[in-house]
């Protein structure tokens, strides 16, 4: 299989299975409630009079680092809320990928919410040890990023024009970009001999690392052109919201309906990279 076929078949794998991606947003959206609702409450009660009357739809118009950093009380009676909650959200991350990942990969077509959270279940303490093995990767991704990028600092330290500072800047976000999704890409292939292999942890960063040593760079490429199309599109509904106000009742319904809808995108995107991962390490798994 060329590289377009691997392309096409995780994509008709994400929207057949569509379905997942509406799972995962309203989970997400009725968690994210549980969290903002009362924070937005407290902050509405104590800073309320800082509203400005011309734009009433919006709370108030001013930086809330500033605002939280200039009232440290305000939210301490949410702070043991909100770091539960933290919490609970990292532990349920592990639990939706578990399902995710699951479904994904099962040869069925059809797809229900009972069997998403069974897989969520089956594969939750597999997923979370994978992530907590994880941890050195990260040290050595924060590693590899600090010597990559230490040219660009040390161009942009030297440089006497704003040009040099700002090219190094880009380069630099660029640097970590391409680093995270080659990390990123370690991550999934564990899961991936999770749930297709039914390996354990320890047992699937073994395997993953093997295969990586003979695929990475084809696998790699197939992730960058997924990540490449969600930045064009991405952009595309940046431009789209930006030309819309918030300042009146249509527009503000507008940008909130387009923001949803961004959100499903990504979750969708999330689910062709998983399908094209899966494709490739079918195919290739043998080899």
């Amino acid at each position: 299989m060329i590289l377009v076929d691997f392309l096409k078949s995780g994509f008709n794998r994400a929207v057949s299975k569509f379905r997942l991606s509406l799972y995962l947003w309203l989970i997400m959206f009725i968690i994210s409630l549980i969290i903002i609702v009362p924070v937005s409450y407290e902050v509405r009660a104590n800073l309320g009079h800082l509203a400005w009357t011309e734009k009433p739809l919006m709370p108030f118009e001013l930086n809330l680092i500033e605002i939280f950093l200039a009232n440290q009380n305000l939210l301490a009676s949410y702070s043991v809320f909100i770091i539960i909650m933290l919490l609970f959200s990292v532990l349920l991350s592990v639990f939706l990928s578990g399902g995710l990942f699951g479904q994904m990969l099962s040869p069925e077509a059809r797809v229900s919410f009972r069997d998403f959270l069974v897989d969520g279940c089956r594969h939750f303490w597999q997923f979370l040890l994978s992530l907590i093995i994880f941890i050195p990767f990260l040290l050595i991704f924060f590693l590899v990023f600090r010597l990559l990028s230490a040219p660009l600092k040390l161009w942009s330290a030297r440089a006497v024009t704003e040009w040099p500072v700002i090219l190094a800047s880009w380069l630099t976000v660029l640097l970590l970009a391409l680093l995270w999704t080659a990390f990123r890409l370690v991550l999934d292939l564990v899961r991936i001999f999770v749930v297709g292999e039914s390996k354990r942890a320890m047992a699937a960063y073994l395997s993953t690392l093997r295969f990586l040593h003979r695929h990475f760079f084809r696998l790699w490429s197939l992730y960058l052109l997924i990540g490449l199309a969600v930045i064009l599109i991405s952009a595309g509904w940046l431009l789209l919201v930006k030309l819309l106000s918030p300042a009146s009742p249509a527009g503000l319904l507008i940008i909130i309906i387009l923001s949803q809808a961004y959100i499903l995108f990504r979750l969708l995107a999330r689910q062709i990279l998983i399908g094209v991962e899966a494709s490739y390490f079918s195919a290739r798994k043998e080899i």
